[in-house]
């Protein structure tokens, strides 16, 4: 598995729709596409554009994967506005064979080829699944005072990309401030090809010293 962090040059370029786009005031939407190329030569494509909800303009962001330069692009999905600018900074790409893995700021996208093209999914490096639940009984057994005031609520712990096992499909995270009361990582994987990460806890347990 190789990783590849991408190039720090960015190449902007501005876009139109094949068919003009309008908003409800009837003005053009203008697209931009900042490109990232990495040293193997794939490239990453961020198309920005503003859209008007409830009559308010909103940024939009859809993420793109090309292979090369002449390859089709192939759609990753959507992203948060307050995500895109720092996450195009420095994004990753760990690639085993026709997998990859690109790391974008707080999301994690992966690439499994299927018989009808490739297909992307994302997950976000914030506890999700069982994660939450997970983090709340364990500061609950570690301090049940520090939880009396917690009830039904889930803590809200950054988690940051810690690394991918594209082998045995695992992705694990680890916490971002040394915060004692919960575990350095968290872990997920797949129960087979093609299928999402879900909470692991006998990994996370393993990751953690736990037993």
């Amino acid at each position: 598995m190789s990783s590849s962090p991408a190039s720090q040059s960015l190449t902007t370029r501005p876009t139109l729709p094949a068919a003009a786009t309008a908003t409800p005031i009837h003005e053009p939407v203008r697209r931009t596409s900042v490109c990232l190329r990495f040293p193997g030569g794939e490239w990453l494509i961020d198309e920005t554009w503003r859209e008007y909800t409830h009559g308010r303009p909103e940024s939009r962001h859809r993420l793109y994967f090309q292979h090369n330069a002449t390859a089709p692009c192939e759609v990753m999905g959507e992203i948060a506005a307050c995500e895109a600018s720092a996450a195009m900074v420095r994004p990753q790409l760990l690639r085993s064979g026709e997998r990859c893995v690109i790391v974008f700021g707080c999301y994690v996208f992966q690439r499994w080829p299927m018989r009808q093209g490739p297909y992307w999914y994302r997950v976000t490096t914030q506890p999700f699944g069982a994660a939450p639940f997970f983090l709340r009984e364990y500061l609950r057994r570690r301090d049940i005072d520090a939880t009396g005031s917690l009830g039904l609520n889930l803590p809200d712990v950054p988690y940051a990309f810690g690394h991918v096992d594209l082998e045995r499909n695992v992705l694990v995270t680890s916490r971002e401030h040394a915060d004692p009361r919960f575990p350095q990582f968290l872990v997920y994987s797949a129960p087979g090809y093609g299928q999402p990460w879900r909470f692991d806890i006998e990994r996370t347990r393993r990751a953690n010293g736990m037993g």
